[in-house]
């Protein structure tokens, strides 16, 4: 199998998982999935531990592969550790940001603001998670980096199961941004403290989703057809 289409199954079912369609907790089987995308089950295993990787799901020796299902605990943990990292990240951006690294990150407002209009909640999603990671590539610590892409993506789950499909975070990056851009990074943290604190504060620990859809109605639309043994 070609790998560009094992890279279009990922995407669907990431996108499944963003979009709330994949519960947490929900089982991937990966005969079912398989079979709606009309591949072997080796391209899916592969997919499966990719996910796994990421913290989007949990695989159960003996059991099987589940999307992840953070406790109410573990999401606050999450943001808690976001808080401290993405602070420290702040500050060594403030110092190093070059002219190349801001057009970069203004690309990024710009693509976030054109999904955000379209209505494109995944890509919107997508692209908030990927404006955090670029500052953090930027720190020019690929710790930074390394682990803050593992809390971002439990971050999607933790959105999926608690929250909203929905996102309001580009004013939130346009004054982060600012700050930084002018190198204020006392202003930059704080700025970045409060729109951490305003997507925890969004989660609705009270209350559980919807039930998520069958495999088979996740994946039956056209991209089955569009991916071959």
């Amino acid at each position: 199998m070609a790998p560009e289409q094992e890279t279009e199954i990922y995407k669907a079912i990431k996108q499944a998982i963003i979009e709330q369609k994949l519960r947490p907790n929900t089982q991937l089987v990966e005969e079912v999935v398989a079979e709606s995308f009309g591949v072997s089950r080796t391209p899916v295993r592969n997919v499966v531990r990719r996910l796994a990787s990421e913290k989007l799901v949990t695989i159960i020796p003996y059991k099987g592969a589940f999307v992840s299902c953070p406790t109410i605990q573990e999401a606050r943990e999450v943001f808690d550790m976001r808080r401290v990292l993405e602070s420290a990240v702040i500050h060594k951006v403030c110092k190093f940001l070059t002219e190349e690294q801001y057009g970069q990150l203004e690309k990024l407002l710009d693509d976030e603001r054109e999904a955000q209009g379209k209505g494109d909640i995944f890509g919107a999603i997508q692209i908030t998670g990927d404006f955090h990671l670029k500052l953090a590539g930027f720190s020019g610590s690929s710790y930074y980096s390394r682990f803050l892409e593992e809390l971002v993506s439990l971050t999607y789950v933790i959105i999926a199961l608690y929250g909203e499909q929905k996102t309001k975070c580009c004013q939130d990056h346009r004054t982060i941004l600012d700050y930084i851009r002018s190198g204020d990074a006392e202003k930059a943290e704080r700025a970045m403290l409060a729109h951490l604190r305003e997507m925890e504060e969004a989660l609705r620990f009270d209350q559980a989703g919807n039930q998520s859809l069958s495999l088979t109605e996740i994946f039956k639309s056209g991209m089955r057809h569009t991916v071959r043994r």
